[in-house]
């Protein structure tokens, strides 16, 4: 059995992620569905308990009901709606608006989950008008988090599905199962390894033609990525795409097509991928370089193509 990937995440994210799964004698069980506007999928080898799918369908749901602006009647949706000062919150909207927080903070601001008055005015969101770019204005504890601007809002969708995937992986490990690769709109987690395999073989994909760029086996890692390949449009020969600079309020433009990060957490690769996006060809390596994150970019050059540049953390990673 061969499976491949490619992340289409309407609204949510940008370019995808693609596994190839060698076959083997040990039957492997495929889950899948859809969520978040999106396809979703886990390879078990051996046998699952009947009520496991179910599961996981809840776990998404979870995540969509506390974390989707496309829902009048989500978590996020109140807290946009509502005055200035503390919001009671569930502890999975808290935990994920804190490494929100956390990595806007680290990246100066090129991951801001503020930016979503801008996602919608380039129509790529649901969110509009109020303040943007403006971070530091938001807060949140356990269960509560705060705003110092009833205009402000937050947007969660740059990191959310990353939450979700390490929600269910944590939820496959309580079941009992150990090696697992989960692939939601192309973001994908594995958990131990393919039977016969040292991991589960996973490939980046190039953003232009749609083949796999780099292959290596992964083991307990999740790789995400961003890119405008996907969700992006073209007017008067310009690229707009729904990855937003809140720092100039305007889509990225540049040679950049698309970042992997490969990290433990799901929910911070898909931060970090779009944090390093933002932050660009340049900017982007040397910020990765400096943190010691796995990332690979992906350049278009002047022959219509891509160029590779790696950080030294995915190389060591890929000739592991």
């Amino acid at each position: 059995m061969t499976i491949t990937r490619r992340q289409v995440l309407s609204g949510l994210a940008g370019l995808g992620v693609l596994a190839a799964v060698q076959a083997s004698g040990e039957e492997t069980i495929r889950l899948s569905g859809r969520a978040f506007g999106t396809g979703w999928s886990i390879l078990l080898p051996g046998g699952i308990d009947e009520r496991l799918p179910g599961e996981i369908v809840d776990i998404l749901d979870r995540v969509d009901r506390a974390m989707s602006p496309f829902r009048a009647d989500s978590e996020i949706s109140a807290f946009n709606c509502a005055a200035a000062g503390a919001f009671a919150a569930g502890p999975d909207l808290a935990r994920v608006c804190a490494e929100a927080l956390r990595i806007a903070a680290l990246s100066d601001g090129a991951f801001d989950p503020t930016v979503g008055p801008l996602v919608g005015r380039y129509g790529f969101g649901p969110i509009r008008g109020g303040r943007v770019g403006d971070y530091t204005a938001l807060s949140c504890s356990s269960l509560t988090l705060g705003k110092a601007d009833a205009a402000l809002s937050m947007d969660l969708c740059g990191i959310a599905k990353g939450y979700a995937l390490d929600l269910v992986a944590a939820h496959l490990r309580h079941a009992g199962h150990r090696h697992f690769l989960i692939d939601i709109g192309g973001e994908l987690l594995a958990s131990g390894q393919q039977t016969g395999r040292n991991g589960w073989l996973v490939g980046i994909s190039d953003p232009l033609d749609g083949g796999i760029h780099t292959q290596f086996a992964a083991s307990d890692l999740a790789i995400a990525t961003s890119g405008d390949a996907i969700n992006a449009y073209e007017t008067a020969g310009r690229r707009y795409s729904h990855l937003i600079d809140p720092r100039s309020d305007q889509p990225v433009h540049t040679r950049l097509a698309s970042v992997s990060v490969v990290d433990r957490s799901a929910m911070t690769a898909d931060g970090l991928a779009t944090a390093l996006f933002v932050l660009g060809p340049d900017r982007g390596p040397a910020f990765a370089e400096r943190h010691g994150l796995a990332a690979l970019f992906l350049l278009r050059n002047s022959e219509g193509g891509v160029e590779a540049v790696s950080s030294r953390a995915f190389t060591a990673l890929v000739h592991a």
